[in-house]
């Protein structure tokens, strides 16, 4: 039987960091993972050259954790371009802030989608949340993000063609239920930040943490077949005594573990096609507020020519439909491209795709304080569904976590 000061169960971004807290703090641990890799949802494959992430990742620079937590330079960054491409039924229109690119601002004069009082509104909130604190707008009046939208009198276009599908990507959200406290602190984010793909993927991030730990305190393809109260056992039939319990898996394990009752989460699927000749090759994400089954897209290789082999183009496309259960809905994303790009698209290739059910929590309500309701005596809880569905999220309740656990120990 092995015995340690904390068990860490899972090696996703709230793993790690609490991983990282506790080896700061000398305190001796284990971290527990089933994959053969580490990084839970934060997954990169390569597929015939072509680098995948699972699902729709960014990583903001104005995240408070990745600035705690992260090196950026060290991830070998590359950025999108600030803005993005609106799809308005006939042709992309570029929305971005004359701010960072006067040289935009001249369009504004007769924009197709944003009239002059959206931009007055837009400027204002910009204003106001540079003003506000994380803790001010967590504070403030928990209503949905389409109602604040409502709320700031925005023109139909303006929330049709550019916020709606936009923080439709950001939520995996159609109806936009989710709270507008956390919309709110998503667009300060992106306002005082940037929007990054890693050199090698997503999977990067993960990555940078793990190799800041010791690699002997990490064990790999080993699921957890029982806990009793700390005390493990895994499908290897090893044995681990705990004093302490950090429980950072996804929710869905979480519950199996411990009987937790059910939560509603958002799915997405990312379709991922290689092509010779690009249609467009800038580094803007591309967003359509039709009905149609394509929410956003982007060409990879335009922001990362790592991620394609030489003379192929890698397209990544995300859809967020309630409705992902026709057989042909792959055709229905081909038909949506040929509306943009005409019949090119039937020179496309589909590399991969991925379905990915439970991609975030369901966030009707939001706080910027850990959700410790399900912790015990000797067991504790993080991930991104105990504070909020993001890289910001994992990695501050991993930090929050273990410090609650350790201020446990030395005050013991």
């Amino acid at each position: 039987m092995k015995q340690t000061q904390v068990a860490i169960i899972g090696a996703g971004l709230a793993g790690l960091s609490a991983a990282k807290e506790f080896e700061k703090h000398n305190i001796n641990y284990l971290l527990i993972e089933k994959e053969d890799i580490v990084g839970g949802k934060q997954k990169t494959s390569l597929i015939n050259g072509y680098q995948c992430d699972h699902g729709f990742q960014i990583l903001l620079t104005a995240y408070p954790e990745v600035i705690k937590q992260l090196n950026i330079k060290a991830l070998n960054p590359y950025y999108f371009k600030n803005g993005a491409k609106v799809w308005n039924q006939t042709s992309f229109k570029t929305i971005t802030d004359p701010f960072q690119n006067p040289f935009y601002l001249p369009f504004l004069l007769y924009h197709p989608i944003l009239s002059w009082n959206d931009c007055w509104k837009l400027f204002k909130l910009k204003l106001s949340l540079k003003n506000q604190s994380s803790a001010d707008i967590f504070a403030s009046k928990n209503i949905t993000t389409a109602t604040l939208f409502e709320t700031l009198e925005f023109s139909k276009k303006c929330q049709d063609y550019f916020l709606k599908p936009f923080f439709r990507g950001v939520f995996l959200d159609d109806e936009l239920t989710t709270s507008a406290r956390l919309c709110l602190f998503y667009w300060k984010c992106f306002l005082e930040g940037t929007a990054l793909i890693p050199h090698d993927g997503i999977t990067a991030i993960p990555h940078q943490l793990a190799n800041q730990l010791n690699s002997k305190n990490i064990i790999k393809n080993t699921a957890i077949t029982n806990i009793n109260k700390t005390l493990i056992s895994t499908h290897t039939d090893t044995r681990i005594k705990a004093d302490f319990i950090c429980c950072a898996t996804d929710y869905k394990t979480a519950a199996t573990l411990y009987n937790l009752p059910d939560k509603t989460y958002q799915s997405v699927t990312n379709y991922y096609y290689e092509t010779d000749t690009p249609p467009l090759n800038n580094s803007y994400l591309h967003l359509d507020g039709s009905a149609g089954p394509i929410n956003n897209f982007h060409n990879v290789t335009a922001i990362n020519k790592h991620s394609s082999p030489k003379g192929k183009y890698l397209f990544s496309v995300t859809s967020i439909p309630s409705k992902q259960t026709s057989e042909h809905y792959e055709k229905n994303i081909l038909n949506q491209l040929k509306l943009y790009f005409g019949n090119q698209i039937d020179t496309w290739n589909l590399v991969t795709q991925f379905h990915i059910p439970q991609a975030l929590p369901h966030q009707s309500i939001s706080h910027s304080v850990l959700n410790t309701h399900y912790n015990t005596q000797n067991t504790y809880f993080c991930g991104d569904w105990t504070v909020q569905g993001s890289i910001q999220g994992a990695l501050s309740s991993g930090r929050k976590t273990a410090k609650q656990i350790i201020n446990r120990i030395q005050t013991s």
